[in-house]
């Protein structure tokens, strides 16, 4: 994971249901430590279902209050990712964080 801008993050997600999933996060901003921007797509080239995300962090006293926002091209794009569970998905992910970061403190 190469957290810079123009930095790549390629990794395989793996769904029993769908099958695997590669993936490809290309950073476009790093704004240490308050925002990530970046792309979102298949490890492919001009991906039709490549997609923006920006990361918000922002200090509430001892925590930290993340913001996730994804753009879609389309609608369809958006309700595709959905229905292969990203939303519980990015759930369990956060949630993988905070339990990281508790046994950090």
């Amino acid at each position: 994971m190469d957290v810079r801008p123009g930095g790549e993050w390629n990794y395989l997600m793996r769904h029993e249901k769908y099958g695997e999933f590669r993936n490809r996060i290309r950073y476009r901003q790093v704004v240490r430590p308050e925002r990530l921007q970046y792309t979102h797509d298949s490890g492919v080239d001009g991906d039709p279902s490549a997609f923006e995300v920006t990361v918000l962090f922002e200090m509430q006293g001892k925590k930290t209050k993340v913001t996730m926002r994804s753009v879609f091209r389309t609608v369809a794009e958006m309700e595709k990712v959905k229905g292969y569970g990203a939303i519980e998905g990015g759930i369990q992910t956060l949630e993988r964080l905070a339990n990281w970061l508790v046994d950090r403190t």
